[in-house]
């Protein structure tokens, strides 16, 4: 499966809950009708960790996730009417969007792992093995501090993919996306050692979310 996502920022002088309501009752509608999507989920910053490579990117309100059989039924959809109206009403939304088109990664799941509802998402760049160290040794600590865990990274396989000429969008510098998953009471230490750590990794963004599924297929945690 592919993922789709958008690295979304609100427009200034609109606050978060009046950007939250129209992602979520105006635009989650219009994306919902783009037919060869499987699945869709909004994720709401709720909560900015320490990213050393934070200013290397716009900021993040909002995190999407579009998941499509292959690249090519991604295309077509991208090219429907039903995404045109998205485009539409993205163009009088958000003010920046990064695309970021990404593998869906293997979960690795430690105990009852079924909808956890703490959340995490980073985003990552540098080399393939250095991620996946970063993901095996991350998940193995967690896994330590809580009872349940999931853990998620998406190789980011297309940077030449923007929403349109008319919205701006950031650099692509981001070589992953990373989602972890949590018990509501985890334990201190897992919220400490949430974050990866690696001689070769950059963190561009680190973020507590709130995540809402507006359409799921089975694929996921």
């Amino acid at each position: 499966m592919i993922i789709r996502s958008g690295l979304i920022r609100n427009r200034d002088g609109v606050d978060s809950a009046a950007f939250s309501e129209h992602w979520r009752h105006v635009h989650g509608p219009l994306a919902l009708r783009v037919e060869a999507m499987r699945a869709y989920r909004q994720n709401r910053i709720v909560a900015r960790l320490p990213a050393s490579q934070g200013d290397k990117l716009h900021r993040i309100d909002g995190i999407s996730q579009l998941w499509f059989d292959d690249a090519e039924s991604m295309r077509v959809a991208m090219e429907s009417d039903e995404q045109r109206a998205c485009i539409e009403d993205i163009r009088g939304f958000l003010s920046n969007v990064t695309i970021l088109i990404q593998k869906e990664g293997e979960t690795r799941l430690h105990g009852r792992a079924d909808r956890l509802p703490v959340k995490f998402i980073h985003l990552l760049s540098g080399p393939e093995m250095a991620l996946q160290e970063t993901a095996e040794n991350l998940f193995a600590d967690l896994a330590l501090c809580c009872d349940s865990v999931a853990l998620r990274i998406n190789p980011v396989v297309d940077k030449s993919f923007s929403v349109d000429p008319a919205v701006p969008a950031g650099n692509q510098i981001i070589d992953a996306v990373m989602e972890i998953w949590l018990p509501e009471k985890a334990h201190d230490a897992a919220f400490r050692s949430v974050s990866p750590e690696h001689p070769e990794i950059g963190l561009v963004g680190s973020f507590q979310v709130d995540e809402l599924v507006l359409k799921e297929t089975g694929h996921g945690e």
